[in-house]
C-alpha cells in the first residue's frame, strides 16, 4: 500500500527515520548491479551515499515467491561487494525500533572502520609483512 511518494507503509516508516536523524538517502535511485553476468539497473529502496550502503525493505517476507526474490536479491548485492541492511515488517514490532535501525547503520560502518584498521595493522611497516602484496 502507497504511503506519499513511498511505495509502502514500511518503506515511509523507515524514510521518517533516516530524516529524522538527518542521514542523506535517495530513493529508488538506480543502481547497476551485475546478476548472473549481465549488467541490470536496480531501484534499491534506500542509497545511503555518504554510508556506501543500501537499505532494503521487504514488506511480504511470508509470500515464497517475494521470500526468493529477497534471497536473490541479497546475493546480488553480496557477489557485487555492495553493502546492504535488510529489513521486514518485523523491526517495527520492536520498542524503539527506530534507535535500532540507526543501530544496525552505525554497526556496519564500525564493522568497515575495525576492518580496515586491522589491514593497516597487518601491512604496517616493521611487521614483517609486504603492505603491497599483503603477505
Amino acid at each position: 500500500e502507497r504511503s506519499g511518494p513511498y511505495r509502502s507503509w514500511g518503506e515511509a516508516k523507515i524514510a521518517e527515520v533516516l530524516n529524522g536523524y538527518k542521514i542523506p538517502f535517495l530513493y529508488e535511485h538506480p543502481l547497476a548491479v551485475i546478476d548472473r553476468g549481465k549488467t541490470k539497473i536496480w531501484y534499491p529502496d534506500f542509497q545511503l551515499p555518504f554510508y556506501g550502503l543500501l537499505i532494503e525493505y521487504f514488506g511480504r517476507p511470508t509470500d515464497p515467491s517475494y521470500a526468493e526474490g529477497m534471497v536473490k536479491k541479497q546475493g546480488v548485492y553480496q557477489s557485487n561487494g555492495i553493502s546492504a541492511l535488510f529489513f521486514t515488517p518485523t523491526l517495527f514490532q520492536k520498542e524503539g525500533w527506530p534507535s535500532a535501525l540507526v543501530g544496525k547503520i552505525e554497526g556496519l560502518l564500525e564493522d568497515r572502520v575495525r576492518d580496515c584498521q586491522s589491514r593497516i595493522r597487518q601491512n604496517s611497516p616493521g611487521n614483517g609483512r609486504d603492505a603491497s602484496s599483503g603477505r
